[in-house]
């Protein structure tokens, strides 16, 4: 059993802060309180060194993980009552007077708030009773000793490097293409150095070993050497291991500079191939990097890494050549599953076909993932086993330290900084092969507080970092890249999925429900709440009236809306997502949940909004789009948190421009004229990015039109506008910052026109998207009008993307 520590590390370097900045503030805390919160702060300060220590052990003892479990309860529990604390004492309006009626006020207010206050104290001494104890805990077990070396489990790595070549299924292309590669001088003597990159278990090691064994001896190098570097390596012992294999005796006693420098001389005149496997860190990379000097003898480097970002260092792109390695094609990975699992490659046993093709399914090509589970199943005939074994590899019984897949995804895992731990693991709240929307994950991530502040750069900035590297890291999927390479969605391969879903569950990161289950699945504090709700729409969920969620911080449901819990039960919850639910959406007790951060009714039969929404004052992202939602109530001009109020083509209040935090806004215009919204909108400082249903329509003798006023949204960087007909102007001057323009029409103008006007206008411009849902005589006038417009028109280095009736042109 391994130990998650991500998000208690990143948790508790933030609670000392939170503490400090509740210090300062104006509450009148009781006697006592005041020095509580200090000792608090002081102990949870000294606590992040024994954290911090555990997040660096790969194999901390059984008392390491308690003392782990117990203080990432203490730190959740401390960060609800330090967010619950300003709530539940705010001295209200009077706090902003001044005078003897706001000193009259506030005493009002403190005899009011007085039950509340002493219950805040009790638990700030019930949370300080768990500090001490756990200090006591912590000092009683600081001597407990490492686990043995021969302990730990053995690499099942090296197997890749002693596999039979007889024995690989489908490596003849790739090793045949990395042939080529490698051997093509072109006419060219410089140094070249070839990357290849994947996910873990995707065969990197086999690909590289298959082609340097079988790399014949006549084969125009003077000299070759192949070594695994690995995440802690002794760099070292590495270098002397090349120049012992290079034909020449090592001498102990050198240090790394002269170890380099011996490689070097070597090699100095000679053309050589080196392998070098299992890269982690830029860092040994540059200095292994140092041994190799470019002699233009047409010398080649071979390097196998997880890590996409490795590549981009500053070596000339003309000598490295990155080399994608793909999963076995489904043909393949059957012939080597039955291959390992029956010792030939003849058909399965009928009786297992269903089970085998779920298998071949979930493995999803990965090599690591095919070899390991046909290898559980060698032999079996018993349909039993082969779903324990087979169905749920990673998270079964069956699965122990021994697991070569578990072993490689832990490297990858342990890898990690504990924020990207975080992140990941929260991936396990989703469905298998569910596509996840990427904003909705960076919205959430944020709402659960996971990201770091950084000075001068946004949280959804940093958020959208920690994707990409996860991305670079092969242990997420990009898809669906939009016009810059960002996906607008991800996914994660089902055996990752597999396995994070495994932490989750082992450190009571996030509780996986199906809706029809009668028991929560152990007496762990819930903390977030996935709920899968598999029966038909009609058939009603569940409900498990004792199940205790008043700890939890997000809630999640997929499937019918009747699986989602009692609203009132909530007391800390940050996210509420029912994003895509079947049937009614019950919204009683919605406005009291006060720490409410991402609210998504997207997709969901919701007809209307509380009127007392505006009471959520720590409501970031609203999303109800796709819903039945008419129009958004005027108290949500309130929410002066509100950075993503995203309403489809519901109507909002006017004075939306008063919201300062609002960064994306999606509506349908005001309950006034559309007019008048856009010109008052277009004063918005800090609106990033803007969805407008638009209801401007050509009739008899008149065309309303979508009118962009000069000098406005001077902030906004995408604009999508959805409109009946193209009848959209855009003034000079209009929209000086906007990169990304989305244009979707129901059908042309009857007359033949383009119907837009001013798209010389928008000077940033970047990517135009045009799309009609029919193809008649006025969709296909705007779309040659903008495919002929002249260079000097529209801006330079211009994507355009046109659909129209579904099809691309």
């Amino acid at each position: 059993m391994e130990i998650v520590v991500g998000a208690l590390s990143g948790m508790v370097d933030a609670l000392p802060g939170k503490l400090g900045e509740l210090l300062e503030q104006e509450y009148a805390l009781l006697s006592g309180v005041r020095g509580d919160v200090v000792f608090l702060q002081a102990e949870l300060g000294s606590m992040r060194a024994a954290i911090h220590h555990c997040v660096s052990l790969d194999h901390p003892d059984t008392q390491t993980r308690a003392w782990i479990g117990r203080v990432r309860e203490l730190a959740h529990d401390t960060e609800d009552w330090v967010d619950l604390f300003a709530i539940r004492v705010d001295a209200g309006a009077g706090a902003s007077s001044s005078g003897f009626l706001a000193f009259f006020r506030r005493g009002v207010d403190k005899l009011r708030t007085l039950p509340a206050r002493h219950d805040i104290a009790n638990e700030l001494q019930d949370l300080k009773q768990r500090v001490v104890e756990l200090s006591a805990l912590r000092n009683r077990y600081s001597g407990v000793p490492p686990v043995p070396e021969a302990a730990r489990p053995v690499d099942p790595r090296l197997t890749a490097l002693f596999v039979d070549p007889g024995s690989l299924v489908g490596l003849e292309g790739p090793v045949q293409e990395l042939s080529k590669i490698v051997m093509d001088t072109e006419g060219c003597t410089d140094l070249k150095i070839v990357f290849i990159v994947g996910m873990a278990g995707a065969g990197k090691t086999t690909l590289a070993n298959a082609f340097y064994r079988g790399l014949e001896v006549q084969n125009g190098f003077h000299c070759r050497a192949f070594v695994s570097v690995g995440q802690k390596p002794d760099l070292v012992r590495i270098l002397s291991d090349i120049f012992s294999q290079l034909g020449e005796r090592h001498r102990g006693g050198q240090d790394i500079h002269q170890v380099i420098g011996s490689i070097r001389n070597l090699l100095n005149d000679k053309r050589y191939l080196i392998v070098v496997d299992d890269l982690w860190s830029k860092e040994h990379w540059g200095t292994i990097r140092c041994c190799f000097p470019e002699n233009n003898h047409g010398s080649r480097i071979i390097t196998t890494t997880r890590n996409d970002t490795l590549p981009m260092d500053s070596y000339p792109v003309s000598k490295k050549i990155v080399h994608k390695i793909d999963r076995l094609s489904d043909a393949d990975a059957k012939k080597l599953f039955l291959k390992k699992a029956f010792a030939n490659e003849h058909a399965c046993p009928q009786h297992l076909e269903d089970v085998f093709a779920q298998i071949m399914k979930r493995c999803c090509g990965l090599p690591l993932a095919v070899v390991n589970i046909a290898s559980r199943l060698a032999h079996k005939q018993s349909r039993d086993e082969w779903e324990k074994l087979g169905l749920n590899s990673l998270c079964s019984s069956h699965s122990d330290g021994s697991d070569g897949l578990k072993q490689i995804l832990n490297l990858s895992y342990h890898d990690l900084s504990p924020h990207l731990r975080t992140c990941l693991l929260y991936l396990s709240i989703f469905p298998e092969n569910f596509e996840v929307d990427t904003e909705r994950l960076v919205r959430r991530w944020i709402a659960e507080g996971f990201i770091a502040e950084v000075r001068s750069v946004s949280a959804e900035e940093t958020a959208r970092s920690y994707l990409s590297e996860l991305i670079s890291r092969n242990l997420v999927e990009p898809l669906d890249l939009n016009h810059d390479g960002v996906p607008r969605s991800c996914r994660v391969h089902p055996l990752i999925h597999d396995f994070i879903v495994c932490k989750s569950i082992e450190e009571n990161f996030a509780t996986l429900m199906d809706a029809q289950q009668q028991h929560v699945p152990d007496d762990s504090t819930i903390r977030r709440l996935s709920l899968r709700n598999s029966s038909k729409q009609g058939q009603p969920a569940v409900r498990n009236e004792s199940m205790d969620l008043s700890h939890a911080r997000s809630i999640t449901v997929f499937g019918h809306a009747n699986a989602a819990p009692q609203l009132t039960n909530l007391k800390v919850v940050r996210v509420l997502d029912l994003e895509g639910c079947d049937g009614p959406v019950c919204l009683d007790g919605l406005c009291k949940l006060v720490l409410l951060r991402y609210l998504s009714l997207r997709g969901t039969a919701a007809s209307e909004l509380p009127a007392a929404i505006g009471d959520l004052r720590c409501l970031e992202t609203l999303d109800v789009r796709s819903t039945k939602v008419e129009e958004v109530p005027v108290s949500i001009l309130r929410l002066e948190n509100l950075m993503h109020l995203l309403a489809g083509s519901a109507k909002v209040p006017e004075g939306i421009v008063k919201m300062k935090a609002l960064q994306t806004l999606s509506c349908g215009g005001t309950t006034k004229s559309s007019v008048n919204f856009i010109e008052e909108i277009s004063k918005h400082d800090n609106l990033r990015e803007l969805e407008l249903y638009s209801d401007a329509t050509e009739t008899p003798g008149n065309k309303k039109r979508v009118m962009f006023p000069a000098h406005g949204f001077r902030s906004v960087k995408k604009l999508c506008i959805w409109c009946p007909s193209p009848l959209v102007t855009f003034e000079p001057n209009a929209l000086p910052a906007v990169q990304v323009l989305e244009l979707r029409f129901q059908k042309g103008l009857a007359d033949g026109s383009s119907g837009v006007s001013g798209k010389e206008n928008l000077s940033s411009l970047k990517h135009l998207l045009l799309e009609f849902e029919q193809n008649d005589a006025g969709a296909m006038a705007t779309v040659n009008a903008v495919r002929n417009s002249p260079q000097a028109v529209l801006p330079d280095h211009l994507y355009i993307a046109i659909k129209v009736d579904g099809k691309s042109y």
